[in-house]
């Protein structure tokens, strides 16, 4: 470097003259002297991070590797551990359901049970005649209105009446009063009534078959309640004695239950002596707890003479899907397993539910349904259990895998179809994500550790060698910067041979030839933006070139349509005047449009396509009358002169217009709306060197030029247009 020699100081942005006195020391403090946003880290920083990410990255690798290989190993033993588990959950559920279903056939053709439904049923009937009197009937709505109807109206849901719930039947109600309100209002238990006292022929059949029955049906059975049923629907008998009791189960209050289903559509397609399973209901009679009864036919001889239902309890399929309460027992320390109907509500009760009755109810997201949870004491029924599992497995499938429960909580979970006939259940079973990865948490806690010795360790290293493998490279940055800043006529110092030196010269080259570089960017930027500007609006293109909106436009515009007229035999003969003239015409419309509010949207050999005045109140009218003026008269200057014989038509129409770029492998400019149609065929019917212009404009215009209505009419869209057109003189 010379001692008159300049170069360009990163930090001031100027130029500095400097002589071979300057050495590394001030070039060092001019660099340091840049703001700290600027500065690159210093090398011996950078190696000692290296090392420090080295050691980083080989710890969490390894980790990383042991950490996801034990998750897949868990994760595996876990869905092992659900799929076992599911199974036999489904298993015991359908062996339990069969084997209740047997029994209630078992009992089908029993003499006894035939004997007494014929009798009930005789007797029920004869039972029609008798009216209970105004003191028996108030007597049996009053027990109504006390233990069911208030009950369920502060439910919340749609109001219920004493008369909605009551038999319709005289014999009902009369069986109701005797047999149930009666003794409810002496404090006597109705399931323990063996003999009404009323002297009717139904008391001392009842008398009669009431603890046999007891002892058959429920005793060895395990059965919540059994009913005998009519083919009718009647309900003649029923061991515990509520208040479906002597309804119609067909046709009375409860003919929308699942029991009703059965007896109606199921029951008489199945082979005698087949028991059916209806469905887990909410079942009002019981208080609306959630039961489900297995039903079977009753046939005297040959003939079917009504239903035996036993009402199963809920209870026993609770103590299959929770293990008896002992999940731990059976692998589920802080999983659980449920069965989900069809219509995805719960079938048995969570474990949540079971052990933390607040916090499940807290978990329900949805009040109505916590709330009726809440006052009917259990979730069964009323829990919707929309998640990923049980669509997946009603739909027939297994699910494995990952998902949300119902409560919010992320779960492995499996799934899978229970074979029961008649119902449509699922079994999941789900151990919380959480608990589940427990020991993958408490090995990367370990992990943690481990870094937290490695890493001070590898840090001081790390600085260490740094310092002895870095030496300052200050010219090199100031040179860079000085690049980057602008500066492409550098005289920087040798700095030897080694690797810092040849990044110097490299630096120079670098620097010469980014100024050429640019130099060419700069002419390829004008004659790129011509370009641009010689099919799109000078508003779309932005300084750098570039087409900078797609120019999507909705607005009130004028559009003119010109058409250029050169079908002379002269002109078709000598295509080379014909382009001639053309081009002549296009630099008169170039002018034309000079210092105007217009924008070219196509142009072509022999035509041109302008939107004038975008955004204008008047939609440019007077503006687009202005240019196709001034275009005429520099026309007809020119056919004068030249002796031509070409000419213009011109269309104008005014109205709302939509603008934009189309890239269909070649930009370009397009306006779309009804008056680009209209201007586009008013040029197409006009006669040479005349200007069509349609009522829109014309109105817009006003009295800013002369226009006159011409007789001519022009349909579009089969309506036709008031034209005017105006004299350039």
């Amino acid at each position: 470097m010379n001692e008159a020699d300049e170069v360009f100081d990163v930090s001031t942005g100027e130029r500095q003259r400097l002589s071979m006195s300057d050495d590394i020391d001030e070039i060092r403090e001019r660099a340091a002297s840049l703001p700290w946003w600027r500065r690159p880290r210093q090398l011996r920083r950078q190696l000692a991070g290296v090392l420090v990410a080295t050691a980083l990255a080989s710890v969490l690798l390894v980790g990383g590797l042991n950490f996801y290989a034990a998750q897949g190993l868990l994760d595996d033993g876990t869905e092992d551990q659900l799929v076992g588990i599911g199974t036999a959950r489904a298993r015991t559920i359908e062996n339990g359901v069969e084997r209740v279903l047997a029994r209630t056939s078992s009992v089908s053709g029993d003499l006894g049970i035939v004997d007494a439904l014929g009798k009930f049923a005789n007797d029920f009937a004869a039972l029609e005649d008798e009216v209970l009197s105004a003191e028996q009937q108030a007597v049996l709505e009053n027990f109504y209105e006390v233990n069911y109807v208030e009950p369920y109206n502060s439910l919340g849901l749609e109001e219920a009446t004493v008369e909605e719930f009551l038999p319709t039947s005289n014999a009902g109600r009369y069986l109701q009063y005797h047999y149930i309100a009666e003794p409810w209002q002496r404090g006597v238990e109705p399931s323990t009534v063996v003999d009404a006292g009323d002297g009717s022929d139904y008391s001392r059949t009842h008398a009669r078959f009431h603890e046999s029955l007891n002892t058959m049906l429920t005793e060895s059975f395990g059965a919540g309640d059994a009913e005998l049923i009519t083919l009718g629907g009647d309900i003649v008998y029923s061991v515990d004695k509520r208040i479906d009791f002597g309804t119609n189960i067909l046709d009375g209050p409860y003919d929308d239950s699942n029991l009703a289903d059965v007896l109606r559509d199921r029951l008489p397609r199945v082979r005698s002596g087949s028991a059916v399973l209806a469905d887990i209901d909410l079942y009002l009679p019981d208080g609306g707890r959630p039961v489900f009864f297995s039903a079977v036919s009753i046939k005297n001889e040959t003939e079917t003479i009504g239903a035996l239902a036993t009402e199963i309890p809920v209870a026993a399929l609770n103590s299959i899907t929770t293990s008896g309460q002992e999940w731990e027992k059976f692998g589920l320390q802080s999983g659980e397993s449920y069965v989900v109907g069809g219509d995805g509500l719960l079938r048995s009760e969570s474990r949540l539910w079971i052990e933390d009755r607040d916090e499940y109810l807290r978990k329900v997201k949805d009040e109505p349904t916590a709330l009726l949870i809440d006052r009917l004491d259990s979730p069964i029924g009323i829990q919707n259990i929309a998640t990923e599992p049980v669509s997946t497995a009603l739909e027939g499938d297994e699910f494995r895998g990952t998902s949300t429960n119902y409560l919010g909580t992320r779960n492995f979970s499996y799934a899978q179809p229970i074979e029961v006939p008649g119902v449509d259940w699922v079994v999941v079973v789900d151990i919380p994500l959480e608990d589940a990865r427990a020991p993958l948490y408490d090995y990367a806690k370990r992990l943690g550790f481990i870094l937290l010795i490695i890493l001070p360790v590898a840090a001081l290293v790390g600085l260490w060698l740094a310092r002895r493998l870095t030496r300052p490279i200050p010219v090199v940055l100031a040179a860079a910067t000085s690049i980057a800043d602008g500066e492409r006529d550098l005289d920087i110092p040798d700095l030897g041979q080694d690797e810092f030196g040849d990044l110097a010269r490299r630096l120079e080259n670098m620097a010469e030839e980014l100024g050429d570089r640019e130099a060419a960017l700069a002419s390829e930027y004008e004659d790129r933006r011509e370009l641009l500007l010689a099919v799109l609006p000078p508003r779309l293109i932005d300084e750098s070139g570039s087409v900078s909106d797609s120019g999507d436009l909705a607005d009130l515009a004028t559009v003119v349509a010109v058409t250029v007229d050169t079908s002379t035999n002269e002109l078709e003969e000598d295509e080379d005047r014909r382009a001639d003239l053309l081009d002549q015409v296009a630099t008169l419309a170039k002018a034309a449009t000079a210092d105007r509010n217009i924008e070219r949207v196509r142009a072509s050999a022999d035509g041109y396509l302008y939107l004038v005045g975008v955004g204008f109140p008047d939609g440019g009218a007077v503006e687009a009358l202005d240019f196709v003026a001034d275009h005429l008269r520099r026309f007809e200057d020119l056919r004068d002169r030249e002796d031509l014989d070409i000419a213009l038509r011109f269309g104008l129409a005014t109205g709302p217009v939509a603008t934009g770029v189309l890239d269909n492998g070649s930009l370009t400019f397009g306006a779309w709306g009804l008056p680009v149609r209209q201007a586009s065929v008013l040029a197409a019917m006009s006669d040479s060197n005349e200007v069509l212009i349609d009522a829109s404009t014309a109105a817009a215009a006003g009295d800013n030029h002369d226009l006159e209505r011409t007789d001519e009419l022009i349909a579009l869209d089969a309506e036709p247009m008031d034209l005017y057109t105006f004299s350039t003189n």
